[in-house]
C-alpha cells in the first residue's frame, strides 16, 4: 500500500541515514499503519451502528420525547406557510404522549416519576388528570398515558416540552412532610431541603434527589405570530368587524420575548413580502415608534420600542421585517425593550412613504377611552376656520396659585402649586398642593407651573363650536424655536406629534416630533405625513466610512 507523504518510511533526501535510524523508521511506519486502521474502523463506526459493547460509544444519552397526537395534521398543528390563528388567553387543547427512552432508543421501563411540561413560546394550564399533578405528568414504566394539555397565548413557531426535573409533587402538608420540607438531609450530601438543596424543585418535592434534567419537546405546531394590536392586549370577537374588538392596553405577553407579525411573510413559490405593513413613524433619541397601518381591528396598532438610544441607520419611513423584543408595561404603556429588527429601508424611488396621516382629536375626544388606543400613534390637534380652536392655555405662569376663601384660583400669572418649593407636589389627599393641582387640572386653560418647570410639558386647550373645551398635554422639546410660556393664551394652527401615556398621573402626552408637528401661522397647512419630519438618507448614509 503506498502511503501518504506524511506517513513515508523513506527518509528526505537531503538528510542522510545512517543505520541508527533504522529503528525509528520501521516505527514510524508501523505508527502510520496503525493510525490508518483506527481511521478506518471510525469511519466505519460512524457509517453503521456501534451497540455499547463495541468499540464504539453511544451518541446521546437517556431523554424524553414528545408524541403529539395529530402532529401531521395541518388542521391540528398548521404549517409553516399556513398558520393556526393566533389566540389569546383562549387555552387551545392538544393531547400528547410522553417516553423516557435509555440510550439505546429503547423505552425504559424502570422510570417511574414525573416529568414537568411546559411551552415555549407560551404556557401550559393546569393538568386535569389521574396521572398529572398541576403541570407534572406521571410516567409509569416509562410512559405516560396519552393526555391532554392546554396551550394559553402560544405563538409563531411552539413546542411542547417535557423535563425530567426529579420532582416527586406531593401534598404539601402530608404526614409525614415532603423531603424537601422536613428539615433531615434525606440524600447526605449536606444541604437540607428546598431551596438550599438543588435536588428540591419545590417545597411539595418528596425527593431530594434531583433528575436527569433531560429535556423532550414535540414536533412544531405552527401558529401566527401576533401583530402589534395582539401585544397590546386587543381581541375581537369577530376579527372582521371592528365594533366587535376592545382591549385593555395591557399586553397578555407581559416579560416575555416575543417576536411580532411585521407582515413580511414566506410565499409558496419561495419568495418574500410584505402582505401588510409595520412602518417607522418616529425617531426618538431613547427608540423609535412604529405602526401597523393596515390593521383596522379597533386601535392599539402602534408601539414604542425603547432601544436606550436612537436606532442606527433606522429612518421615518422604513418598514421592519422582523421585530422582536421583551414586552413590558412601563407605568401603563405597553412597550417593546431590547429590539431586536431588519429593515426595508425606504427608497422614495420605489414605493411611497406610508406614515399615516395622524388622528385628529377634536375636543370630545379627549377622554381616556379614546386616547387608550391611539397611545404611541400619532395624533393632532388644530384649529379649523371658526369652529375649533387650539391655543396654549391662557392661564399659566410662575407665580404661586392664589387661595381665595379655601379654594383655588388658576390666573394668568399664577399657576405654580409648588407652594413649599421642595420641587414636587404632593398629592395627598386633602393637603394644599393636591388642591391647588386639581383646581388646575379640573380648568380647560390651566397647565401647573412646576411640572412644566421640571419637565418641559404644557397644555392646549381645544374649543369646539360649541364652546366645549378640553385640555391635552403636550410636549414641545423637540422645537428649539418654540417657547410654551411666551405662547399662553395664543391660538395655533397645529400640534401634531406620537401620544404617550404615563399612569402616574392618568397623562396623555402629544409629543411633537420636530419642528415641522409644530405650526404657529393660522394661515399654513401642517406638512403631510410623507414630508413632516422626514429625513432622507443621503450619499453618506449610503456609502459610509
Amino acid at each position: 500500500m503506498k502511503l501518504p507523504a506524511l506517513f513515508s518510511s523513506r527518509a528526505p533526501k537531503a538528510l542522510p541515514v545512517s543505520n541508527a535510524s533504522a529503528p525509528m523508521r520501521v516505527s514510524s511506519l508501523r505508527m502510520a499503519r496503525f493510525l490508518l486502521g483506527a481511521s478506518v474502523v471510525a469511519v466505519a463506526c460512524t457509517q453503521g451502528a456501534c451497540d455499547t459493547q463495541g468499540f464504539g460509544k453511544p451518541r446521546g444519552g437517556p431523554r424524553l420525547t414528545v408524541e403529539l397526537v395529530g402532529q401531521d395534521d395541518p388542521k391540528i398543528v398548521g404549517s409553516r406557510l399556513k398558520p393556526l390563528a393566533l389566540s389569546i388567553d383562549e387555552p387551545q387543547p392538544f393531547r400528547i404522549r410522553v417516553r423516557a427512552v435509555d440510550a439505546n432508543g429503547n423505552v425504559d421501563t424502570n422510570f417511574n416519576g414525573y416529568v414537568r411540561i411546559s411551552a415555549q413560546p407560551g404556557a401550559v394550564e393546569r393538568i386535569e388528570s389521574a396521572d398529572a399533578e398541576g403541570r407534572s405528568l406521571k410516567l409509569t414504566g416509562g410512559e405516560s398515558p396519552e393526555t391532554e394539555v392546554k396551550l394559553t397565548n402560544a405563538y409563531g413557531t411552539t413546542f411542547i416540552l417535557a423535563d425530567d426535573l426529579g420532582y416527586t409533587p406531593t401534598d404539601p402538608v402530608a404526614d409525614p412532610p415532603p423531603a424537601c420540607s422536613n428539615g433531615i438531609d434525606d440524600d447526605g450530601d449536606g444541604r437540607i431541603d428546598f431551596p438550599a438543596d438543588e435536588g428540591c424543585a419545590f417545597a411539595n418535592d418528596d425527593s431530594e434527589t434531583g433528575g436527569s434534567y433531560a429535556q423532550g419537546a414535540s414536533a412544531p405546531i405552527y401558529y401566527r405570530l401576533p401583530r402589534i394590536a395582539d401585544a397590546r392586549g386587543l381581541k375581537c370577537t369577530n376579527p372582521a368587524d371592528p365594533n366587535t374588538c376592545s382591549g385593555t392596553g395591557k399586553t397578555p405577553y407581559p416579560k416575555q420575548q416575543i417576536l411580532l407579525d411585521t407582515g413580511f411573510h414566506d410565499k409558496e413559490d419561495g419568495s418574500r413580502s410584505f402582505d401588510f405593513d409595520m412602518v417607522v413613524t418616529r425617531i426618538s433619541s431613547d427608540g423609535f415608534y412604529v405602526s401597523d397601518i393596515k390593521d383596522a381591528r379597533g386601535g392599539f396598532n402602534n408601539v414604542f420600542s425603547f432601544n436606550f438610544n436612537a436606532p442606527p441607520r433606522m429612518r421615518v419611513c422604513d418598514r421592519l421585517k422582523t421585530f422582536a423584543g421583551t414586552a413590558t408595561e412601563f407605568f401603563g404603556l405597553t412597550q417593546i425593550s431590547y429590539p431586536t429588527w431588519t429593515l426595508e429601508e425606504w427608497d422614495p424611488q420605489q414605493r411611497p412613504c406610508l406614515v399615516p396621516e395622524p388622528r385628529v382629536l377634536e375636543a370630545a375626544d379627549i377622554s381616556p377611552t379614546t386616547l387608550l388606543p391611539l397611545t404611541a400613534g400619532l395624533v393632532r390637534v388644530l384649529s379649523s376656520g371658526d369652529s375649533v380652536q387650539l391655543k396654549v392655555t391662557p392661564k399659566f405662569g410662575p407665580g404661586f396659585m392664589p387661595e381665595q376663601g379655601g379654594v383655588f384660583v388658576p390666573s394668568p400669572d399664577a399657576t405654580n402649586c409648588d407652594l413649599n418649593k421642595d420641587g414636587r407636589i404632593d398629592f395627598t389627599t386633602g393637603v394644599p398642593e393636591q388642591r391647588c393641582a386639581d383646581a388646575c387640572t379640573s380648568d380647560p386653560e390651566c397647565t401647573e407651573y412646576s411640572n412644566f418647570a421640571a419637565r418641559s410639558t404644557f397644555r392646549l386647550t381645544v374649543t369646539d363650536a360649541t364652546g366645549t373645551s378640553a385640555a391635552i398635554q403636550a410636549d414641545a422639546t423637540a422645537s428649539a424655536a418654540f417657547h410654551p410660556l411666551e405662547m399662553k393664551g395664543k391660538q395655533l394652527k397645529s400640534f401634531t406629534g406620537t401620544l404617550h401615556f404615563f399612569s402616574g398621573g392618568a397623562q396623555y402626552t402629544i409629543e411633537a416630533r420636530c419642528k415641522d408637528d409644530i405650526v404657529v401661522d393660522l394661515d399654513a397647512t401642517p406638512l403631510p405625513s410623507d414630508k413632516a419630519c422626514v429625513v432622507p438618507r443621503t450619499v453618506l448614509d449610503e456609502n459610509p466610512q
